[in-house]
This record gives C-alpha cells, structure tokens and sequence, in this order.
C-alpha cells in the first residue's frame, strides 16, 4: 500500500486569500474533493501570530495548508492513498489562492525497509 503525497511552496498569495475561515475550509473540502478524498470531520482552520493553518482528514489521506498572509506565502500538502488524485487537490488550491510563483514536488511514500549499516556488514 503506498501513499502518493504532493506539496508545494506558493508565493505571491494576496494578503486577502487567508482572511476568511469559510472560506478557506470550502477550499480544504474543493481540494479534497477533486483529489478523489472523502473527509473524516470537518476542515479545522486556525490563525495566529504565526500565520494561518488549515487541516482536513481524510479517511486514507489529508489536505493541509499553512499561509503567512503579510509573506504572501503557503505551503500546502495533499497526500491519499493508491487510487487518490492528490495532484488534482492541489492544483484546486494552487488556482483558488493566486499564487503567482509554484514550486511543486511528489513522492510515492510507503512502508519502509530496513537497510543493513555498511558497518554491520
């Protein structure tokens, strides 16, 4: 069983993006619709002195953002396991935010093996 996870960095979000809890757990559960995710709760959204964080689990996945409104940054998560579209959550968050510079990266994350230490060798 593996896990596709993809993430991004996002900059140049307008300040605006991240004032709105309804909105941004409407976009938790847009992104985790297109990505093929059905929630396990509500989306949670909380602001503080250090930005803007916003989670909804998923059963078998999540969708994840933290925004630092006065950067204009956000850097956002979505990951479900083998059957999930988690690179269609993120382009929903991507192009509902603004952003105008993206970096984005995937993994396939699964069990991990153990690998003998070249000294034990």
């Amino acid at each position: 069983m593996t896990f596709e996870h993809v993430f991004a960095d996002l900059a140049g979000v307008p300040a605006n993006r991240f004032t709105d809890p309804q909105g941004l757990a409407g976009l938790l559960l847009a992104a985790a619709n297109a990505a093929a995710l059905n929630p396990a709760s509500p989306p949670v959204v909380k602001t503080g002195p250090r930005g803007v964080s916003a989670a909804l689990l998923c059963h078998g996945g999540l969708v994840v953002l933290h925004g630092l409104p006065e950067a204009g940054l956000c850097f956002a998560d979505v990951a479900g396991l083998g059957g999930a579209l988690p690179q269609r959550g993120l382009d929903v968050i991507v192009k509902r935010l603004g952003a105008r510079e993206v970096r984005t990266d995937a993994r396939r994350r699964g069990p991990v093996t153990q690998t003998t230490p070249p000294e034990a060798s």
